[in-house]
Order: structure tokens, then C-alpha cells, then sequence
């Protein structure tokens, strides 16, 4: 027998350091077993061990649900002290905070607008219906004319007729002193001149800002010289007229010795016309051209 044969008949006193030391890198986790008398291959991989599937378990059932949890957008459950929001209360028609507001505020407006107007126009309304009663004291009718002028007869056409309101009836009234009264109401003329109807069927035609001038001719007879013939205060320019048409009806019932009244002259500056003259009605025993007077109306007898 060879060398080489009783080499290999030779056993290694330890057969697995042999073994271990002969061994490849892939095997060295997988040494030969002691106990084994030989050479054993093993896989390198070690084989898949299958078990059998768990079964289930199911908790018995305590009539308890756990409350579903909704998860945010971001894959987490709502935060604990997340709230939530509340529903908007709505205003009435849907309309918004800024649009009911402003309906609000035009309808207080409104209301209270009406309120403060009412209350002024009834309290003027009593101030105009106490001065229209002060103001009247005898139904007069007043007729405009077409054309006039401070020195000729007026020619009467298409009279328009406006009556003053009728006399109240005031008890104990008193009327203030003519130095207290600084200014009467003006009346005015309607297209420059007007006439007026007082009582016994007497007219007259009036011409505002003209104060009819004395120691002059007489527009009806050259030989009369125009002169006052009474003066007495009056607080409109009918209460002048009504003295001059009882001065003419006096004058009738007595003969003419007084020269009756053909026109007068009313200052509605009460109380300048009484520290200067003591009277603002004088009545003319004739009619002239007379001067500018821009507080002043005359009026002449209508024959």
C-alpha cells in the first residue's frame, strides 16, 4: 500500500475540528454535529417551517360598544379638545349682519322722522289757526285787478274773489298797546292792487306803498284841498277801512258837514307811527297821488 493510500486510511483523532477547519465560509454556521460519526451536509438555508394558522380570538360579548373614532386628514384621530364648530345663527329673511343692521337703522329713521314732523306741522298748524283768529275780525272779500296805478282809476276785469276766514270768538281778549307792537301783518296787494268790500256796501281799492299826500287837489274836484280828517289806530288795514265807511255813513245820516271819508292811509309800523304821529290810520277827505312809502297802504273810495 502507498503513502498516499494509508494516508487516506488514516482517521483524524478529531473529526470535527477537522471538519470545522475544512469547512467553507457558508458552512461554518452550520457545524458537523458531535454525535454523529461521519460527514453530514447541511442545507445553507435553513427550510421554512409551517405551522399550523392561528385560530381567532373572540372576546365574548358584554353588550359594550366602542365608540367609532373618525380620523382627521392627516390619518389622526380628532384632537380631544378639538371644538366643534357651532351653527350660525341667521338673521331674519337671510339677510347679513351688515344689510339687517342698515334695515334697521332706515326703519328707526323713518318712524321717528314721521314722529318729529308730525309733531312741528301740529304745532304750526296751531300757531297759523290762533293768528288767523286774532288777525280776523269781519268777512271781507278782496278782488284783484288786472292793472293800476297810484294816480289813476282802476279798471276792473275777470275779478278773482278770496274771502278771509270768519271772526272767532275770543272773550276778554286784550290787545297790546301800540308801542308794544312793533310791526302788524302786512297783507300785501295781489298784482299790485286790490279791493275790498267792507260793511254799508262800501269798496275801496288799495295801493301798497303809497302814502296818499295832504294840501294837494283833489283827483274828483280841483277845488278841494286833500287834508286828514281823523286819525285813529288800527291793527289792520280793515280795521281802517271800517272807520272811514262809518265816517261816510255818518256823514250821510247827518248831512255833509264833516266832508265824509274818500280814502285813507295805514302805517303797519305800529309803534314808530305812534311815537311819531300817535295814530297809524288817517282818513282823507279826498284821494291824491301821494308819496313812496314802502310801509304804507292807502286805499280810495270805489264810487
Amino acid at each position: 500500500m502507498s503513502n498516499k493510500s494509508a494516508t487516506s486510511a488514516v482517521h483524524s483523532p478529531n473529526p470535527v475540528r477537522e471538519s470545522m477547519a475544512t469547512s467553507s465560509a457558508t458552512t461554518e454556521k452550520y457545524p458537523a454535529s458531535s454525535t454523529t460519526t461521519g460527514y453530514q451536509s447541511y442545507p445553507e438555508v435553513a427550510p421554512i417551517m409551517t405551522q399550523p394558522p392561528l385560530q381567532p380570538f373572540q372576546q365574548p360579548h358584554n353588550g359594550y360598544t366602542h365608540p367609532q373614532q373618525y380620523h382627521d386628514q392627516n390619518g389622526y384621530p380628532p384632537e380631544a379638545d378639538r371644538s366643534i364648530p357651532q351653527t350660525q345663527k341667521r338673521n331674519p329673511w337671510g339677510l347679513s349682519p351688515l344689510a339687517f343692521g342698515l334695515l334697521v337703522a332706515a326703519v328707526t329713521a323713518v318712524i321717528v322722522g314721521a314722529a318729529v314732523g308730525g309733531g312741528v306741522a301740529g304745532a304750526m298748524s296751531g300757531n297759523d289757526s290762533q293768528a288767523s283768529k286774532s288777525n280776523a275780525t269781519a268777512t271781507v272779500t278782496i278782488t284783484a285787478t288786472s292793472t293800476a296805478t297810484a294816480t289813476t282809476a282802476v279798471d276792473i276785469s275777470s275779478p278773482t274773489d278770496s274771502a278771509l276766514p270768519l271772526p272767532s270768538s275770543l272773550e276778554n281778549y286784550v290787545v297790546s298797546e301800540p308801542y308794544y307792537v312793533s310791526t302788524l301783518f302786512n297783507p300785501g296787494c295781489p298784482d299790485s292792487n286790490s279791493r275790498i268790500d267792507v260793511q254799508y256796501d262800501t269798496s275801496f281799492d288799495l295801493f301798497c306803498g303809497v302814502d296818499m299826500q295832504n294840501h294837494v287837489d283833489d283827483e274828483a274836484n280841483p277845488d278841494l284841498q286833500v287834508a286828514d280828517v281823523s286819525a285813529l289806530f288800527a291793527y289792520s288795514i280793515t280795521d281802517c277801512l271800517y272807520a272811514c265807511a262809518n265816517a261816510i255813513y255818518f256823514n250821510e245820516q247827518w248831512g255833509d258837514e264833516f266832508g265824509g271819508c274818500k280814502g285813507v292811509t295805514w302805517q303797519y309800523q305800529m309803534a314808530q307811527s305812534n311815537s311819531s304821529n300817535f295814530a297809524n290810520c288817517w282818513l282823507k277827505n279826498g284821494t291824491s297821488t301821494g308819496f313812496q312809502c314802502n310801509t304804507c297802504i292807502s286805499a280810495k273810495l270805489v264810487t
